[in-house]
């Protein structure tokens, strides 16, 4: 009996934890940068209409304009940064 409920609560903790993280959508092939600078290297490209898992975006000011930069996890486990030019999603500022 107390297995099964050690079992349950393993598996809501991991379905919490999973509803927490938050996605960004891109709606435009766009690159993607190892930093929230665009003279970053790129690493890959953003494809179009894919969630991307995201934790928080930071904000930069360009001439006078402000430019946020989401830091999306890549499949291979690695971290890269887009902007919200083409890009977009509901996750908190780091």
């Amino acid at each position: 009996m107390h297995l099964a409920i050690i079992r349950l609560v393993i598996i809501l903790g991991i379905a919490l934890a999973v509803c927490e993280a938050g996605h960004v959508l891109c709606l435009q092939r766009q690159p993607i940068l190892t930093c929230e600078s665009m003279s970053c290297p790129v690493i890959s490209d953003a494809i179009t209409s894919k969630h991307y898992p995201c934790d928080c975006f930071e904000i930069e000011i360009v001439s006078g304009k402000k430019r946020k930069w989401y830091k999306i996890e890549l499949p291979n486990g690695n971290h890269g940064y887009v902007t919200d030019t083409n890009c977009s999603g509901n996750v908190p500022q780091c």
